[in-house]
């Protein structure tokens, strides 16, 4: 008797498993064939998340570029400085006003560059 409830129910998760996947293969063929159609519609619909959209020209690429850090322009007489242990610090520096002039280098090129 308990062979035959065990075998029931094992049919019964069968078919859900097997109704899930159906349904996951359905939607995903549907979404595919509305996207080849360039349905307009989707785009207002609550069942989908649109996070971009991008209108490019055939062949385009669109890369994902990690932002760069930008350390703040630090006007107060600080200067960024690393430990030993990889940790970086704002270091205090004593500034006097002092006027900054071109040094001439004694490796330079007398050459002028080509014309264009």
């Amino acid at each position: 008797m308990s062979s035959v409830v065990s075998i029931a129910i094992g049919i019964l998760m069968g078919f859900a498993v097997g109704a899930f996947v159906w349904y996951v293969w359905y939607a995903n063929h549907k979404l595919d064939s509305r996207l080849s159609e360039g349905d307009i519609t989707l785009l207002a619909s609550p069942n989908y998340k649109i996070s971009e959209v991008i209108r490019a020209p055939m062949g385009s690429r669109v890369d994902k570029v990690a932002p760069m850090m930008m350390m703040p322009q630090n006007m107060g007489g600080y200067v960024r400085q690393m430990l030993p242990d990889g940790r970086v610090i704002l270091a205090p520096v004593a500034m006097s006003p002092q006027i900054v002039t071109p040094v001439q280098h004694a490796m330079h090129n007398t050459q002028q560059p080509p014309e264009q």
